[in-house]
């Protein structure tokens, strides 16, 4: 019925767009909250995923309540051999450490031996008496040699167990690291896939934008799509959508008249706030294309307001001839 009375309101002021004596412009509308939480279906290592649980149409939740969950499945399967997996690595990195450091111990304690023994054939050689041949002499520079090359192979011994032991370390941290990183971030995504409310609000399930019903647990989504909306019931705006023919009729800052179909006697004022500037086929309502307009109460009415209730939105012919 809305939507009939969408396209017949707009089909009738058609002739008389542009002229002063025009009938009034009446749209239909509906309110909605000013402070909205939508909810989306996350985004996983899968296209598609599914809602497992929805909390009841209509009811009134509080920061903190749970609203959605989506299926965890694999995100849960994954963590749980992804932090196995960090167990195993952490453990293991701790016994490669072991290891490499005593590799490290091992050569410092070669190279202090080769050390010695050069400073032990150092003060051979070094010695000048007659009591020795020159050939003992040339033997003890010969050992001399012997150990200077030995504190050499023992120098670059230490050296490469030193740059083997950092290397092997750090390549060890950079895939803990990773698996960290992941872990966290699958974490997160648990975190989404139980999705809380943030504000207090009333709740309205979302339509798929592929059949247009209402979405259920159990539906199969793909990431992005919205899901439901938690809907502040302490501020309301004004949803309107308008013919295509009309659309120039309406300017930001216009006055309407409002009716809400819960207290048809009593009137409100409102004023066009925002118009999207691109047009929309809605489903069911034809081929024409819409232009959704929100309005804002000039002043908010004392009476109950919930999320969703049907409004008639009225532009005196006066404010559409000022308009054109």
């Amino acid at each position: 019925m809305i939507k009939r009375l969408i396209f017949a309101a707009s089909m009738l002021c058609v002739t008389h767009a542009g002229n002063a004596d025009s009938p009034p412009l009446i749209l239909t509308g509906k309110l909605s909250s000013s402070n909205v939480q939508t909810v989306t279906a996350p985004r996983t290592d899968r296209w598609q995923i599914q809602l497992q649980w929805m909390i009841e149409e209509g009811s009134v939740v509080s920061p903190g309540d749970v609203i959605a969950v989506f299926d965890s499945g694999s995100v849960d399967t994954q963590l749980e051999q992804n932090e196995d997996n960090l167990a195993t690595q952490q453990l293991s990195l701790k016994t490669e450490k072991m290891t490499l450091d005593q590799a490290v111990r091992d050569a410092e304690a070669a190279l202090n031996i080769a050390d010695l023994e050069v400073e032990k054939a150092r003060i051979e050689a070094s010695i000048q008496t007659n009591d020795i041949s020159d050939y003992d002499k040339g033997q003890y520079k010969l050992a001399l040699e012997r150990a200077l090359v030995e504190q050499f192979k023992a120098q670059q011994a230490l050296q490469q167990k030193q740059s083997e032991r950092t290397t092997s370390l750090e390549k060890a941290q950079i895939e803990i690291t990773k698996l960290e990183e992941t872990i966290e971030y699958q974490r997160y995504l648990l975190t989404r896939l139980q999705v809380k409310a943030s504000i207090s609000g009333v709740v309205s399930h979302m339509y798929h934008p592929w059949n247009n019903e209402k979405i259920t647990a159990g539906t199969t989504l793909r990431a992005a799509m919205k899901v439901l909306e938690v809907q502040d019931t302490s501020g309301f705006n004004i949803d309107a959508w308008v013919h295509e023919i009309d659309a120039d009729r309406i300017q930001v800052g216009q006055q309407a008249s409002i009716t809400l179909d819960a207290y048809p006697q009593t009137q409100f004022s409102a004023k066009v706030a925002t118009i999207v500037s691109q047009p929309e086929k809605k489903s069911g309502w034809g081929d024409s294309a819409y232009y959704q307009l929100q309005l804002a109460f000039s002043a908010l009415p004392q009476q109950k307001l919930l999320p969703g209730m049907s409004v008639r939105v009225v532009f005196p012919s006066e404010e559409i001839a000022h308009a054109n």
